[in-house]
Order: structure tokens, then sequence, then C-alpha cells
């Protein structure tokens, strides 16, 4: 399983979807979540948020099967539903994430 985590000091999940200046991804494996690599994002600002910056965000990540946040906005949240992943409200260290 491939996951896309928000984080701003690579330890926890510590911001909201709509503010991520990158996505990190994991994939899991026999010994625990693997990094895989760093995708760049713009932040949704409140003036120009609009739908289709939820969906490029979204594509971003299209390939993961959840994406783990501290909070998410109801469009972005059909956003990534819509692409088949999961959206995943959690706080904490990255490293004890349990898929």
């Amino acid at each position: 399983m491939r996951i896309a985590v928000v984080s701003s000091d690579r330890k926890v999940v510590n911001e909201r979807f709509g503010t991520a200046k990158r996505f990190l991804i994991y994939e899991q494996t026999e010994n625990g979540l693997q990094f895989v690599g760093e995708r760049v994002s713009e932040p949704l600002f409140a003036e120009f948020f609009d739908q289709d910056m939820c969906e490029w965000i979204a594509d971003i990540i299209q390939d993961c099967q959840k994406v783990y946040m501290t909070t998410i906005s109801k469009t972005a949240e059909r956003a990534v539903a819509s692409r088949g992943i999961t959206p995943v409200l959690y706080q904490g260290r990255i490293d004890q994430i349990i898929l």
C-alpha cells in the first residue's frame, strides 16, 4: 500500500491538506513504512481556492491509497475520494502510522 503524508518537518503529520507544500510518499513493506519520495504541491489559499486546484492537488497523489493530514475540506475530501484515496485525519509521528 502506498500512502501520502502531509508534514512540515518529515517527522510528524502536522498540516492541513490544503496548506501542504509537499506530500511525502511512503510504501508499506514487510519492515514497515519505506520512504519513496516527495511531491511538490501548491497550498490552497482561501482567496484563490477553487475546485480545479483541489482536483490538481488530488492528481499529485492519485497512485496512493490513503492520505494522512490533520484536517481536510469537504471539497478536497471529495476530490481525493473520487480517485479512490481514503483521507485519514491523523496527528502524530509518521513512524507510528499503522495501516
